[in-house]
């Protein structure tokens, strides 16, 4: 049943219908009394607004745009679900996209959210971003930034701390009695990526160490990335541990030291926990970021801006976990 036909059914002007429907009888100052007739009917029939009419009618899509680098790995993933849950609670959808890192990708898939009418935008931005987000914050956009920085820009943010929790897994390390650490990490200059690498090098720095660092080419084919790795390890034997930037790093390399039947005697840390982490001997001990708590804050932080005209640049660092497992016990 269309408006149309509700109007005629309850003898009443279709304009009448749509204002009280969407929200806005008072504004039309429409009585209580028949507001109240026309919702009962419209429950009653089980009438549902088309989305685009509506959101023609309010002003509002009721929908967001999250744009992430890779939604199916296993950290965007579960916070992609902790964002939609949540928000769906406040009555918005969510339209997501992966950049998979590609700037051009990343800023075409920003541009066509905000000619969809999203009505905020969550995003944890490829490098060089900075030109097109600034746009978006000089509109006063709704506009929340995640897990990584826009260099030069002050945002609404909600991150971990990068820096002091890698300090503090590599610390362990050197605890533990380990001396030769290499990290192993992505040729990135996203700010997580250069912040774990930094509470790396400090730690060995402060405590007299040599740093060993193998830097992967980002998104580099499966046999190169391979190749690069073995080298590395053949290069330097005298290696005792091994600390990784990302969870996939230390999985991949785990299945690289296990084809080639090489003895996994070095301790091991990873940033960022993975499920496999806790099946595999010995199990890996790590960082573990907190996904549903960095989701919670990104949903708080967007809905108000949503609903306050005034623009209030917000943080939030929320720390991470260092999970100790047997793999970093010497």
């Amino acid at each position: 049943m269309s408006i149309n036909e509700i109007a005629k059914y309850l003898k009443v002007s279709k304009s009448t219908v749509s204002l009280v429907i969407n929200g806005k009888a008072e504004q039309g100052r429409i009585s209580k009394a028949l507001a109240k007739r026309i919702l009962d009917y419209v429950e009653e029939i089980g009438y549902k607004p088309n989305a685009l009419a509506q959101s023609l009618a309010t002003g509002k899509s009721k929908t967001i745009g999250l744009i992430v680098e890779n939604i199916g790995d296993s950290f965007f993933g579960p916070i992609a679900l902790y964002i939609e849950e949540n928000l769906r609670r406040y009555g918005y959808q969510v339209f997501y996209s992966s950049t998979m890192g590609d700037t051009k990708i990343s800023n075409e898939i920003l541009e066509t959210m905000i000619e969809k009418k999203v009505e905020g935008i969550i995003i944890s931005p490829a490098v060089g971003q900075l030109k097109n987000i600034q746009k978006i914050r000089n509109k006063n956009f709704p506009l929340v930034v995640f897990d990584r920085r826009v260099i030069g820009l002050s945002t609404n943010y909600v991150g971990t701390d990068n820096y002091s929790s890698s300090k503090k897994a590599v610390q362990h390390l050197v605890d533990q009695g380990f001396k030769k650490i290499a990290m192993i990490t992505i040729d990135s200059d996203q700010p997580q990526m250069t912040d774990r690498l930094r509470g790396y090098e400090e730690v060995l720095n402060d405590n007299f160490l040599v740093s060993f660092t193998l830097k992967l080419p980002y998104r580099s084919n499966q046999d190169k990335g391979l190749g690069e790795l073995l080298s590395f390890l053949h290069k330097y034997p005298e290696l005792d541990a091994l600390y990784f930037s990302t969870n996939y790093l230390c999985v991949k390399t785990l299945k690289v030291l296990q084809s080639i039947g090489k003895s996994t005697n070095y301790g091991i840390a990873a940033f960022d926990d993975h499920e496999l982490f806790e099946l595999y001997t010995p199990n890996i001990t790590c960082i573990r970021q907190p996904l549903e708590a960095i989701a919670n804050e990104i949903v708080k932080m967007i809905i108000s801006r949503l609903n306050d005209s005034i623009e209030l640049i917000e943080e939030c660092i929320i720390p991470s976990e260092l999970i100790i497992r047997a793999s970093s016990k010497k």
